[in-house]
């Protein structure tokens, strides 16, 4: 089908599925009719596959080769649009990420977690983390024209000392957290204790109170009462310390990188 038939459906959906676009042409998901437009304008260069069933829109009048999909907009038709962006992405599309991951995306999702490469970037499918609940920590931003699920800034906080490994590791995840201006402390101690991590409950204190000089925090100290509950009993690594390279923290009975702790202290 020439392209003036499709192209007001393009303009409208900068990211869409084979779904969308079979109704919006009057045509049955699987009708092979479907397929054969979808390759046409594939070929033409009007449209870019990102996944299986998941495609694109070219602006006009830029070549389809040398261009890149937004992966933000990618995340919200993926796995049949139950994505979440989460971790570093959450911390790049909330403007506090110290680098941007080009390169990658991740998502929470129903079904198998895994590291999938899709045309354009890598996306990190990752499972949905212990009491982790779509109607609660999860918010939409507005993002080109379209709404994009992620994770709230409180929720993901909590969520990188949980897995530190999808920040970046503590360097990345303790620059990124310095560009936060304002936090509520007490949002974020409650979905750490969702997810019952008493390591990641330990190293999330020693931020909060690290932070106290130059974020607006609203709630720290009920909030440090609330994770020194969670708090290990006994010292735990975290942050992804190892033996011989780490740093006991006293208060919080966790020992850290000794780099990511004397940054801490500096703060």
């Amino acid at each position: 089908m020439p392209r003036p038939i499709s192209a007001p459906f393009f303009c409208t959906h900068p990211v869409f599925d084979r779904s969308e676009y079979a109704a919006a042409v009057g045509r049955q998901t699987g009708d092979p009719t479907v397929s054969a437009m979808l390759t046409h304008h594939l070929r033409a260069g009007n449209i870019q596959r990102l996944a299986r069933g998941v495609f694109a829109s070219v602006p006009e009048h830029v070549v389809g080769t040398k261009w890149r999909a937004d992966r933000f907009l990618a995340a919200s038709v993926l796995r049949q649009r139950r994505c979440v962006v989460a971790y570093h992405s959450a911390l790049e599309l909330h403007g506090c990420a110290c680098s941007l991951w080009q390169s990658s995306l991740q998502v929470i999702a129903p079904g198998r977690p895994e590291f999938a490469p899709l045309s354009q970037f890598y996306c990190w499918f990752v499972r949905p983390p212990r009491g982790f609940n779509p109607a609660d920590g999860v918010t939409t931003v507005p993002f080109r024209g379209v709404d994009v699920r992620v994770t709230t800034l409180e929720r993901t906080v909590a969520d990188v000392f949980a897995r530190p490994r999808l920040a970046g590791g503590w360097e990345e995840l303790l620059r990124s957290l310095e560009l936060i201006h304002q936090l509520d402390c007490m949002e974020t101690a409650r979905h750490m204790r969702t997810l019952g991590n008493a390591a990641a409950a330990g190293a999330l204190g020693f931020w909060m109170e690290s932070a106290r000089g130059f974020i607006e925090v609203r709630g720290l100290d009920a909030a440090l009462d609330t994770l020194r509950e969670m708090a290990p009993k006994q010292a735990r690594y975290a942050l992804g310390a190892r033996p011989g390279g780490g740093k006991l923290v006293r208060d919080w009975n966790v020992i850290l990188p000794a780099d990511a702790v004397e940054h801490g202290e500096r703060m």
